[in-house]
């Protein structure tokens, strides 16, 4: 009898294949039989765990985010300075869409971007970016209380700032924007907490 691990195993490794099969051939070219030969199982474990390929998709679209990391972050992050903090946590933005580049090519690729029930879940995921980082931002404003609909905008800002970063880079390289990583997020945060002005 396969133990709890080995279950969860398999079922990890069906997420994976998933995940990476649906970004380069997109969803509807995908197969469960391709997910099942790729993944090592039975295509039956797909149904079993998943119950079909529309429901799999939707579970990989609803348990990814970058919360749940920053959440384990954040005591680490409430000891920094606010500016220092904003840019761990740009930092670590960064760094998780890096490591989950399958996933960013998936939910923008043109299928899925007409399919309301995914963008419903990207919505909120994005929501989450923001709600995340917020506090952060609220900390760095101190004593000057900015409306919510204020401090959401500024991390949508930085959080889309950095997306589009990321996806620029992974493109072109270095020519896109010759800044390093740190030195463009620092900058960011810089723009973010000071203005554009105040720096020239």
């Amino acid at each position: 009898m396969p133990t709890t691990n080995n279950r969860n195993a398999k079922k990890e490794q069906i997420l994976n294949v998933a995940l990476k099969l649906f970004s380069q051939q997109g969803f509807h070219a995908t197969t469960t039989k391709e997910i099942a030969a790729e993944s090592g199982v039975a295509e039956g474990l797909i149904f079993y765990h998943f119950g079909d390929k529309r429901k799999l998709l939707l579970y990989l679209v609803d348990n990814f985010s970058f919360v749940t990391q920053l959440q384990e972050d954040a005591d680490e992050l409430s000891k920094l300075p606010a500016e220092e903090a904003l840019f761990q946590y740009g930092l670590a933005y960064l760094g998780f869409l890096r490591t989950n580049m399958d996933y960013l090519m998936l939910i923008w690729s043109p299928e899925l971007i007409r399919d309301a029930e995914v963008s419903n879940e990207v919505s909120r995921l994005i929501e989450g970016f923001g709600t995340a980082g917020s506090g952060i931002l609220k900390q760095a404003a101190g004593s000057k209380h900015q409306p919510e609909h204020t401090v959401q905008v500024a991390m949508t800002m930085m959080t889309s700032s950095i997306l589009v970063y990321c996806m620029l880079h992974s493109r072109f390289r270095q020519e896109a924007l010759p800044l390093g990583d740190e030195s463009y997020i620092r900058e960011l945060v810089r723009l973010l907490m000071h203005g554009f002005y105040e720096g020239s």
